[in-house]
């Protein structure tokens, strides 16, 4: 079936919207960092154990769900993720027991992972073709980080005008719900079956998958998002590290935070597809990306934190950058050589390589923030932040040499 170009982007706009709130909830600490802790009455280091079961059930979640998005209705896939999200978050607004808020947010991360993300992936990359990879993936992420500053402002709003933490937060939790039921009503009318838009290819055997591991580009493309999506993490602690080191108001890090996040992402991601698109190569539009961006994290290990005015533009660089190699690092696969017929499954373990640092990473650092004194933790995340934009460079690296060996070959 041939879609007209009005309804795949309509497909990609709810797609994206679902995409900007599906992790919202499991990582309110992004933005609300001390109302989450204040309204759940947690540590650190509990806040910490949190994002790890987000991070633990994802790389299952992203592993099989590849697996899953080349097999079955991928319209399904994505119905199934957002009415789940919507009654788990329902279920979350209870404020219950630190287990069960550890089996919530890694219930909520297979949701996004194991159902919706391999899906998505799939479907951006068989709408875009061959020729315009850069820009789908680009404008895509684009679309997505705009629902993402859209929808954080409308949740500040309700954090600012209920009573205390606990009602702010419970009252987030319930706006977030409502928009992924939303989601769930839209993919019923927007989505058109992935597997309708395909030629038919015929059965996946063991040996395709045994080229898919074989393929040196599928784990240097894994590095390179492993690399930039370590980054985009410890980014989220310049936000305590604005309010506790530079003194800054609450609401104004909060504002900061949401367009670090999410609304730089709106310019930086299109930017990044487009100019991925000229260049004709993502992984030399990365390279570019990840270059400045390691120097931006040096500066921010550097910068003195009484220098406000310099640190939050420095903090702003790292989320255009990082935002901006994000919304093309995908694209990295056919530079790697990946096959298409696999593009589901090559996509679940990608992810599940790729963001892996959602496994360890937050308890990690929660745990220095809570043994070593602020300053020194805090300038241990930026070296953090160094070492993972060196690696990310280095795989992209990688994927070049490889792809000009294949083709002197």
């Amino acid at each position: 079936m041939k879609l007209s170009t009005t309804r795949k982007w309509a497909m990609i706009a709810m797609l994206t919207f679902f995409g900007g709130c599906i992790y919202k909830v499991t990582y309110l600490r992004e933005v609300f960092y001390s109302q989450v802790i204040e309204a759940l009455r947690i540590s650190h280091t509990q806040l910490g154990l949190l994002s790890s079961a987000v991070g633990i059930a994802s790389m299952a979640g992203y592993f099989f769900g590849g697996f899953l998005a080349d097999r079955f209705s991928s319209k399904k896939m994505v119905m199934t993720a957002c009415f789940g999200s919507g009654l788990l978050t329902l279920w979350y607004m209870t404020f219950p027991p630190f287990p069960v808020l550890m089996f919530i947010h890694g219930a909520i991360a297979l949701c996004g992972t194991l159902i919706f993300w391999a899906a998505y992936i799939r479907i951006v990359r068989l709408l875009g073709g061959s020729e315009g990879q850069g820009k789908y993936y680009g404008f895509s992420e684009g679309i997505r980080s705009l629902f993402g500053i859209i929808l954080p402002f409308g949740a500040t709003a309700l954090i600012e005008h209920l009573v205390n933490a606990e009602s702010g937060v419970r009252g987030v939790l319930m706006y977030y719900a409502l928009c992924y039921f939303l989601s769930g009503f839209l993919a019923m009318f927007l989505i058109v079956d992935i597997r309708e838009e395909r030629e038919a290819s015929g059965r996946v055997d063991l040996r395709q998958y045994k080229k898919l591991f074989m393929t040196p580009g599928l784990w240097l493309v894994a590095l390179l998002i492993f690399g930039t999506y370590a980054v985009f993490a410890l980014q989220s602690y310049t936000t305590p590290y604005m309010t506790e080191i530079c003194g800054l108001p609450e609401t104004l890090v909060s504002s900061v935070a949401i367009f670090r996040q999410y609304g730089l992402g709106l310019i930086a991601m299109p930017i990044f597809g487009i100019l991925a698109d000229y260049v004709k190569s993502a992984v030399k539009t990365c390279i570019i990306g990840l270059l400045l961006l390691l120097l931006s994290a040096a500066g921010l290990l550097w910068c003195p934190g009484a220098n406000r005015i310099f640190v939050i533009i420095l903090v702003l660089a790292v989320g255009f950058l990082v935002s901006g190699v994000r919304g093309v690092y995908y694209a990295a696969q056919d530079e790697a050589r990946i096959p298409k017929s696999l593009s589901g499954t090559a996509a679940g373990i990608i992810s599940a390589l790729g963001f892996s640092p959602d496994a360890f990473m937050f308890i990690q650092v929660g745990g220095w923030l809570d043994k070593y004194p602020a300053a020194r933790a805090y300038k241990m995340i930026w070296v953090y932040m160094m070492i993972t934009s060196a690696a990310a460079i280095a795989a992209a690296v990688g994927i070049l040499i490889a792809a000009n060996h294949a083709r002197h070959r």
